[in-house]
């Protein structure tokens, strides 16, 4: 496990300058639409309550639409933990030596990425949207000529100032890079 002290393949000298998760409000989205779809089930029986008043009475129906509730609430809580999961475990790493992209493809599906400092060839940071816009989220791109050409964080706080220092890191690690013995 990698947590916030430690880092795969630690470089001798090498430090960890800021880990990066989404947003808050990405999170706060998340929550705000199960809670959604979890009150939708409460809500469709009040409205057949109030449509249908005998429904609920009959001995065939009520056990079906229970078994029906059962089941939506089952496969809700397993979607919402996928997509929580999804969410959540993408981590990205900046040291003063290279860049670390963890990002989690579903549950049983990672991928650890490394870029070099020294590699960045470009780095882009991007707001859309009036939320992005409000709360200060967004991407970063961050372009290299390696096999993973374009490295991208995405929904995570600040983008701009998160662009500037990999900006800052990079130009510094080109010159150290310069100055090392073949």
């Amino acid at each position: 496990m990698i947590g916030k002290n430690s880092i795969p393949n630690k470089k001798t000298g090498e430090e960890i300058i800021v880990h990066l998760r989404r947003h808050w409000f990405i999170f706060f989205k998340i929550f705000l639409l199960f809670a959604v779809l979890f009150s939708l089930p409460v809500v469709i029986y009040y409205f057949f309550n109030a449509a249908l008043p005998g429904i609920y009475d009959n001995p065939i129906t009520y056990p079906i639409l229970l078994v029906g509730v059962f089941i939506y609430y089952l496969m809700t809580l397993v979607f919402a933990f996928t997509f929580w999961t999804t969410t959540y475990l993408d981590v990205w790493t900046i040291t003063t030596e290279r860049i670390i992209n963890r990002e989690q493809n579903g549950l049983f599906n990672r991928v650890v990425s490394e870029l070099d400092l020294y590699r960045v060839q470009d780095v882009t940071a991007e707001q859309k949207g009036f939320f992005a816009t409000i709360f200060h989220y967004g991407d970063v791109y961050i372009q290299s000529a390696g096999s993973k050409e374009r490295f991208v964080f995405e929904q995570v706080p600040n983008p701009y100032s998160i662009a500037k220092m990999v900006q800052r890191l990079d130009e510094k690690a080109k010159i150290n890079h310069a100055h090392e013995p073949v």
